[in-house]
């Protein structure tokens, strides 16, 4: 191994185990109940995203310097049979890359934002704990090589995102919507599995280097194409669940409950965009089938059409974001649809840095507001703004803005086709459960007592 192939290594590593190594320091503490200094926590977190950043951009340094366009990296031997490989791999290239930076900047920029924000905060350990298993799990999912690893790091995102909307655990609404988000998720999670299941049935391995350097014309010439096409659909699908895209965009404005740094980074910035990082990333496989390549544009224009109409009949600052995000979002994906790369990305990353900025001015909009008035000493703004001509409302228009106020039915669809049948479904399981665990235990099940009446 060379001086070049060993400093590549060393950055690989620096920037995929410091978070990780923060995420389990932050959770050994909580598990054994050591308390820390709110101080301590706010200088561990930002060390180790900065050394994090630091080791991708000596990666770029050294690709730029040295002419390097692709880098693998296997941090410990995998599994590996005659036609199978499961393999924990990563890889280095500049759509990786472009997209690790603008995550590991923005959660630095949260991470600093988020130790004023949340200051005497009771549940400050407990955010820096999720926050620090949500910043590994994007670093793995952004850098990863194969389905395998990504998949990883998609749980970990999922599920600090489904805690940390539920974080005001006190309160109904935070934890009810954090269940709305994890059963979307894990529908998400679902497809993405099955479709990892399908990409080695097909392919006999999940390595994202072999896909990209095939291409959509080489997988055609495949034995397996048609399985890969079902892959490509679970792809979409998890995709979908994941970047909320219409119909499961019910979900999105009721992550909004969770505090503004989580809206910012998930919501706004990074866990919103990574669907469309899976399909931009496994390209070649939606390109693989016209259908399925117009389907991902067609539910993206129709995402950026619906949000965009309901963004305006909102009366909050947060939803207003929020569907305002969809809007861009549905548009990245009709762009990734039509087989645009770069687009896309760079798409990706302005989208990302104005929402996080946006969604962390938010709370202080109406000070601002205020403080405006107060410097130009006018008490109304809104008297001193151009007069237009009120528009007649018509049938048409009513039931328009009846939709958009009604947001579109997606909350409704998502509380009766998805939720609640997910829950009657484990309710129902946890009913079967006690039944066999009593029979096998000797105990009649009318015998067993409940918990109010063993207290």
């Amino acid at each position: 191994m060379n001086g070049l192939e060993s400093a590549l290594d060393f950055f690989a590593a620096m920037s995929i185990f410091s978070p990780l190594a923060l995420a389990l320091f932050m959770l050994l503490a909580f598990v054994f109940q050591i308390k820390l200094p709110e101080k301590i926590i706010a200088l561990v977190v930002e060390l180790s995203v900065f050394f994090a950043l630091a080791g991708i951009l000596g990666i770029v340094f050294l690709f730029l310097s040295n002419g390097v366009k692709k880098w693998g990296y296997e941090p410990f031997p995998t599994f590996h049979l005659e036609s199978f490989h499961f393999d924990f791999q990563f890889y280095f290239d500049w759509l990786s890359l472009s997209f690790a930076t603008l995550a590991l900047l923005l959660c630095f920029v949260i991470a600093f934002f988020s130790q004023r924000y949340m200051h005497r905060e009771p549940g400050y350990q407990r955010f820096f704990v999720l926050y620090s298993i949500f910043v590994s799990g994007i670093v793995i999912a952004s850098l990863s090589g194969t389905i395998e690893s990504l998949f990883v790091g998609w749980e970990m995102v999922g599920l600090s995102s489904a805690l940390l909307v539920a974080f005001f655990h006190e309160r109904v609404m935070p934890t009810r919507n954090g269940l709305h988000l994890w059963i979307v998720y894990r529908i998400s999670d679902a497809a993405l599995f099955l479709a990892s299941y399908l990409l080695h049935h097909a392919l006999g391995q999940g390595f994202f280097q072999a896909i990209l350097e095939k291409g959509s014309e080489g997988l055609a010439h495949e034995v397996s194409s048609p399985v890969l096409v079902g892959a490509g659909v679970l792809i979409f699908l998890a995709s979908a669940c994941k970047s909320a895209l219409f119909p499961f965009s019910g979900w999105l404005p009721r992550a909004m409950e969770g505090p503004t740094p989580t809206s910012a980074i998930f919501y706004g910035a990074l866990s919103i965009h990574l669907g469309a990082f899976l399909l931009l990333r496994l390209n070649p496989i939606v390109q693989l089938s016209p259908i399925l390549a117009w389907t991902v544009v067609f539910f993206g224009i129709l995402t950026a059409l619906v949000s965009g109409i309901i963004a305006n009949a909102q009366a909050d600052i947060k939803s207003i974001l929020a569907y305002a995000t969809l809007t861009q979002v549905g548009i990245i994906i009709a762009e990734i649809g039509f087989g645009l790369e770069l687009l896309p990305l760079i798409h990706i990353i302005g989208h990302a840095s104005l929402r996080t900025y946006q969604f962390l001015r938010a709370p202080s909009s109406f000070a601002y507001y205020k403080s405006l008035e107060e410097s130009l000493g006018r008490t109304d703004l809104n008297k001193y703004a151009p007069k237009g001509r009120v528009a007649q409302t018509g049938p048409l228009s009513l039931a328009i803005y009846s939709f958009a106020l009604n947001r579109g039915g997606m909350d409704s669809m998502l509380e009766k086709f998805i939720t609640k049948p997910f829950v009657q479904m484990f309710k129902l399981a946890d009913i079967f459960e006690k039944k066999w665990g009593s029979i096998l235990a000797g105990t009649e099940p009318s015998k067993l007592k409940t918990p109010e009446e063993r207290a």
